[in-house]
């Protein structure tokens, strides 16, 4: 398990905290999910110019830099965020890399799982206790989002049928997260 970062920005990450929510969300993943970890390595990458706040692949997860708090205040609602985002990232290396999609039409069952996922793993670890009265008002906040989005003139159902790829860029927003999520709440 390492963690990356550009040297400039070391001193901003908080790898203590990001390896307690990747060790201890391992080990609530694995007997949730009745199966270890399948990859042999874990490696976390915090990346410049990464518009998302992070992106799975197998043993390897890609964050923005944005995660990474300079020179502000690091309050609770900021803390959470950023293992919310480890956690996630983590889920989808049981489903997500592990389990896939057959096509993008079930992109929205992916991503509001792994949210969903997040966000009970961080109010169930003993270790991140400190998080748990933050989490499920977190996942308020994220269920909202998707109900904003579903005003918008863009709105979608959760699963939809996708044609080809650039459909399925425009479905990675706040319905396929947060009102997902909500459903499997």
């Amino acid at each position: 398990m390492r963690l990356y970062a550009r040297q400039s920005l070391m001193k901003y990450l908080n790898h203590q905290d990001i390896f307690l929510a990747t060790a201890t969300g391992m080990n609530f993943y694995k007997d949730l999910f009745g199966k270890p970890y399948a990859f042999r390595k874990y490696d976390q990458v915090f990346v410049p110019e990464f518009n998302e706040g992070g992106m799975e692949n197998v043993g390897c997860v890609t964050y923005t830099e944005k995660l990474l708090y300079r020179d502000e205040t690091i309050t609770l609602a900021k803390k959470t965020e950023q293992m919310v985002v480890v956690l996630h990232e983590l889920a989808h290396m049981w489903f997500g890399d592990l389990v896939t999609m057959k096509w993008w039409n079930d992109l929205w069952l992916n991503e509001s799982f792994a949210t969903y996922m997040s966000y009970l793993a961080l109010s169930e670890i003993p270790e991140l206790q400190i998080y748990s009265g933050s989490a499920w008002l977190s996942f308020l906040e994220t269920k909202f989002k998707g109900i904003t989005d579903d005003q918008l003139q863009s709105t979608h159902p959760v699963c939809n049928e996708l044609t080809s790829t650039d459909q399925a860029e425009s479905v990675f927003d706040g319905i396929s997260y947060g009102k997902g999520a909500s459903y499997i709440k």
